[in-house]
């Protein structure tokens, strides 16, 4: 027993008590981190929060960065909670996080500089001299994904074109959630999901796109060895034990650890691979379907699908949307205009007693990613597409609900396009699943039944794959099958289909005015 835990009259237990399995799911988002309790026990998976805490870029002179050390000091708090209230030993540790963005590290393990927020400006006008380099259907067809000014590759050629010079003692690229598995345990890896999302990821060759490597510029040797998600990194390191009271043996899993792959592993789908697609509704609306290979074709290029890894050998085939992003900095801008409490609830009833179809607007158009006020950037926006000019809550949050509802009803026909079997219903998991005016649009607008939930797919996903490592889950098909069993899906069906037919309609005309204009 350590000293920290000595003081607290605290003991370690030998093991975990009982039949029960318990793991510690910690998912860390853009916009806040939380550490989970899931217990497993006669095929049933209970999660409880333990832990919670805000996370944003921080904004220093011109660039937005990622505070990871104080992430990490947030986390160590959430694991000594966890070791408070539940003693000392667990089945698993896991940790998710968004995909894209990375830490380097020199030749002493310490961060080069803090890591650079995916909304950071350096990158503006990077992506057509990256493409100038290596030309767009290249990048593609090497990566399958597609080019973005997020992606990883962008980041790292800003740093090469501006010649950086963190990158003359960068000895170590980490993504994210590497990056905190790396400080759980002192071992340096990268796991397949997020590796795929880096646009330097060879799907077929399954390993670093090394040619593609070198071509932008950078060090092959700065990328760690890929590993399959559900693979054992090693126990915690002993630094960890002695700041959080952990038992020392408590294992750390690199689970399925960007947390859109978390999430489509939870989905509670009945049908195999195909005939259904998904939506991970969050901050980003990730709309795809599953598939058993890679889809590289000039179809999924023109319609911005990229491939990304998933479990059990599986590749989603999917489309990034800005999703609830929206909805979030206008509840900002609301709260400050207000000095009121506006809620989320407040937001879906004025929504739905507003005039529909009133406004159209392009939720992903690049106006929306990073506005200082997104309220005044939604009214720009319809004014300069010489629209009436929404004024109140109602009028305002409405033209995201719809517009998002006709972009997943336009990205579910290009999927559709180049799907081998009928797509016949929609999931809809993560947070954004609990807003049900939206997932009845969604219904209205494709005409197919949406089912939503878990809200907490992330972590269902990152706690169940956990206990596939640990051997309680066999296949992908047990895994959806304990939380079909663990979880309360709602169901919506399409109604009004006649006008929300007319209505989009409307919205692709908008739709190409902008995209031509």
């Amino acid at each position: 027993m350590n000293d920290y835990w000595r003081a607290r009259g605290k003991s370690k237990e030998d093991a975990v008590k009982g039949s029960a399995k318990r793991f510690l799911g910690i998912d860390l988002g853009a916009s806040s981190g939380r550490i989970f309790l899931g217990t497993l026990e006669n095929g049933r998976l209970s999660i409880s929060k333990i832990y919670g805490f805000p996370n944003q870029g921080v904004q220093i002179f011109n660039g937005l960065y990622w505070d990871t050390p104080r992430l990490f000091e947030e986390v160590k708090k959430g694991l000594r909670v966890a070791v408070e209230n539940h003693g000392s030993s667990f089945n698993g540790i896991g940790v998710d996080t968004w995909g894209v963005s990375f830490a380097l590290l020199d030749n002493q393990n310490d961060l080069v500089g803090l890591p650079r927020h995916y909304r950071d400006r350096r990158a503006d006008g990077m992506l057509e001299k990256l493409v100038k380099k290596v030309p767009a259907d290249e990048l593609f067809r090497r990566t399958g994904i597609q080019p973005l000014q997020i992606n990883t590759s962008t980041q790292l050629f800003t740093m090469v074109e501006t010649r950086s010079p963190q990158l003359q003692v960068t000895e170590k690229l980490l993504m994210m959630p590497d990056y905190f598995n790396f400080l759980l345990t002192g071992v340096t890896c990268s796991e397949y999901t997020v590796a795929t999302t880096s646009q330097l990821y060879d799907p077929f060759r399954r390993d670093w796109a090394s040619d593609l490597v070198k071509r932008l510029g950078l060090n092959v040797g700065w990328f760690q060895k890929i590993i399959e998600p559900g693979a054992a990194l090693g126990r915690i390191h002993e630094t960890v034990e002695e700041q959080t009271g952990l038992d020392l043996e408590t294992p750390v899993i690199a689970i399925a650890s960007h947390d859109t792959a978390a999430a489509v592993a939870a989905v509670p789908v009945e049908e195999d691979i195909g005939g259904w697609a998904y939506i991970s509704s969050g901050t980003w609306s990730l709309m795809g379907v599953e598939l058993e290979r890679p889809l590289i074709s000039e179809e999924a290029l023109r319609y911005g699908l990229s491939n990304e890894g998933g479990v059990f050998g599986t590749v989603r085939l999917l489309k990034n949307i800005i999703g609830l992003w929206l909805v979030q900095k206008a509840l900002e801008q609301w709260k400050l205009e207000r000095d009121a409490e506006i809620t989320y609830d407040d937001i879906e009833r004025q929504a739905e007693q507003a005039e529909p179809f009133a406004h159209f607007i392009v939720p992903d158009s690049s106006v929306f990613l990073n506005p200082e006020n997104m309220v005044d950037a939604i009214q720009k926006y319809c004014r300069a597409s010489e629209q009436e000019v929404p004024r109140d809550i109602g009028s305002v949050s409405r033209s995201i609900f719809e517009g998002l509802a006709f972009r997943y009803r336009q990205t579910l026909e290009q999927l559709q396009d180049v799907s081998e079997k009928p797509i016949e219903s929609i999931y809809v998991v993560g947070g954004g699943s609990k807003n049900s005016l939206l997932y009845q649009f969604t219904s209205n607008a494709t005409g197919l039944p949406v089912n939503a939930g878990p809200s907490e797919a992330t972590v269902a996903g990152n706690i169940l794959m956990q206990a596939a490592a640990a051997g309680e889950i066999d296949s992908l098909k047990a895994l959806r099958e304990t939380v079909k069993k663990s979880f309360n899906i709602k169901s919506f069906r399409p109604m009004m289909s006649s006008e929300w037919e007319e209505a989009y309609k409307r919205y692709l005309r908008h739709y190409e005015q902008q995209r031509t204009g």
